[in-house]
This record gives C-alpha cells, sequence and structure tokens, in this order.
C-alpha cells in the first residue's frame, strides 16, 4: 500500500497537536507521506496528483471541505481501485457523522476499505463536479454562500446565524421545473447522500450505498414557518404533514429555470475553479448518484 494523508491545518484543533494513523494502516503501508494544503482547491491537485503518482489510499484529514476536494481530485484521476480515508478534524464533520453510523459489513472479519460509498455527480453548464455528502439548491447555497466566510465558529452556530441572516430581506423562493414538471416556487432543493447538512440532520434515513438520493423538497414557505419549525428540524424531526414540504428517494434529478439559483456541493462553491456565465439561456442542473463509486473508510 501507498498511502498520503492530505490535511488541512485550519480544520480544527486536533491538527495542532499533530495526526497520528492507526497502526493497522500504517503496517500494512510499504509508503506513508503527508502533504499539508496551503490554499483553497489544494486538496484537490494533491489528491490527483497522488492517484497519478501511484498512491492508492488517500486520507482527508480536514472538515467536510477537504473530503470534498479529495475526492473530486480522485474521482479526476479516472482510477477506480483508489481508495479514500477519512480522518474528520473539521468543525461540522457532515459527512463524518453518516459513515460512523452506516450499516456494519456484512461478512463478520471484513477488511478495513471494504465498504464502498455512493457518492453524487452535478452537471451544469458544461462543467462536471462530485459530492460526498449533499447538495443543496436554493436557500441553502445561499446559507452556504454566508457560512464560508464564518469559519472560526463552531459550524451549527455558524450555519444557524447564516439562516437567520438569509431570512433577512433577501428571503426568497425560486421557480423551478424539476425533471420537467410545471415549474414551483421552491424554498430549497436538498439531494443528498448522508444524513446532514450544514450539522443539521435534515435527512436522517438517507444511507451511503442505496444508490439513491434523499431529496428533501420545501416549497414557499413563510419565514414564520421555518421559526415554528427550527426546533423540529435540529432534531431531525421534519416536518412532512405539511404538504408544502415533501421527501422523495431518485437515483438522478433535473432542474431547469429561467435563471442560474444558488446552490452548494458539500458545503463548498461549486463554482471556484470557473466563473458563472454573465448570460445564460436556461440554468440546467443535473444531479445523479454513482453508485459503490468508491471505497471508504472512517479513521
Amino acid at each position: 500500500m501507498k498511502l498520503l494523508m492530505i490535511s488541512n491545518p485550519a480544520a480544527g484543533k486536533r491538527l495542532r497537536h499533530g495526526l497520528e494513523l492507526p497502526n493497522w494502516l500504517t503496517s500494512q503501508s510499504q509508503l506513508v507521506e503527508h502533504r499539508p494544503t496551503e490554499y483553497p482547491g489544494h486538496a484537490e491537485k494533491l489528491a490527483l496528483d497522488a492517484c497519478q503518482q501511484g498512491f492508492d489510499t488517500i486520507i482527508a484529514a480536514g472538515g467536510d471541505g477537504t473530503i470534498h476536494e479529495v475526492l473530486n481530485g480522485i474521482m479526476a484521476s479516472r482510477q477506480q481501485s483508489v481508495r479514500m480515508g477519512v480522518f474528520p478534524v473539521g468543525t461540522a464533520n457532515d459527512y463524518a457523522y453518516s459513515l460512523a453510523r452506516r450499516a456494519p459489513a456484512t461478512e463478520p472479519f471484513a477488511e478495513p476499505f471494504s465498504q464502498r460509498v455512493d457518492i453524487g455527480a452535478m452537471e451544469c453548464l458544461g462543467h462536471r463536479r462530485y459530492f460526498a455528502n449533499v447538495a443543496g439548491v436554493g436557500f441553502p447555497g445561499r446559507v452556504a454562500e454566508l457560512a464560508r466566510g464564518m469559519k472560526r465558529l463552531p459550524a451549527r452556530l455558524r450555519y444557524t446565524i447564516a439562516i437567520f441572516r438569509c431570512m433577512g430581506a433577501s428571503y426568497r423562493t425560486d421557480p423551478i421545473s424539476l425533471d420537467d414538471q410545471v415549474p414551483t416556487s421552491y424554498l430549497m432543493i436538498s439531494a443528498a447522500i448522508g444524513m446532514r447538512e450544514g450539522s443539521y440532520p435534515l435527512t436522517p434515513n438517507a444511507k451511503l450505498d442505496d444508490g439513491l438520493f434523499d431529496l428533501l423538497l420545501v416549497g414557499a414557505l413563510h419565514r414564520r414557518d421555518i421559526l415554528r419549525y427550527f426546533p423540529r428540524i435540529i432534531r431531525g424531526d421534519i416536518p412532512t404533514t405539511d404538504p408544502r414540504i415533501l421527501t422523495d428517494r431518485k437515483a438522478k434529478i433535473v432542474l431547469r429555470s429561467a435563471k442560474p439559483i444558488p446552490f452548494h456541493l458539500d458545503g463548498e462553491d461549486p463554482w471556484r475553479n470557473y466563473p458563472m456565465p454573465k448570460q445564460i439561456s436556461e440554468f440546467r442542473l443535473e444531479l445523479e448518484v454513482i453508485p459503490s463509486a468508491i471505497a471508504m473508510q472512517l479513521l
């Protein structure tokens, strides 16, 4: 085994005291290297370079953003045999939360990295990106954009502040056509592989390996509705008795709109590497599950 650990020095307090990989992992490795990131997007480049250099196991030591970058670097290499580990030292650790709760391997003495997980793929305006945990469209995209500017705060506090800021003068819904249906005003659409988004358990029944997104579709809620439902949402009790809040499971969805709609992938900006075109004839966002795409292990 050739193992590379990619760490984000700004991810969390545990990194300041050094990282120690488990003995069962290092004892099986012929080569172990550690490369810290130096700038946003660096983990993706390091992961792609490592795949091309023959590393077969890559550990993401950081938060959800580091996981997102490492995953995209591995997927860009097109090397399906590369395995990925998650060393959660971020503030939210939403994806690690789901990894810790996935069903154990069916084999009683299964080897580490024996379980594969689904990932999501995004196609939008000619660009393709991958995500491990969730794609959030509309309100979550606006919230994530604000939350990214508050990295020093704990995750739940950061996202809570961003939620309430987005409920001000900029509060709005977006007319979206979902899978060629009649356009409907949506506050948010979340396509989740994991259980949490922004540290909140919005899709508590999601599974990492069922080949389906758990969808949360929220229509035109008023501000007062969000305030009323907020204590339940914190507990993962999604109020689906409200006809404006729907859940579903699908392997693929296509969203269309007359103008661009904010969205995030694992809390990250999907347009960081390339600018959004100023003029478009139609905004089309395709989200699809790639089943059992990569061997994934929580460390």
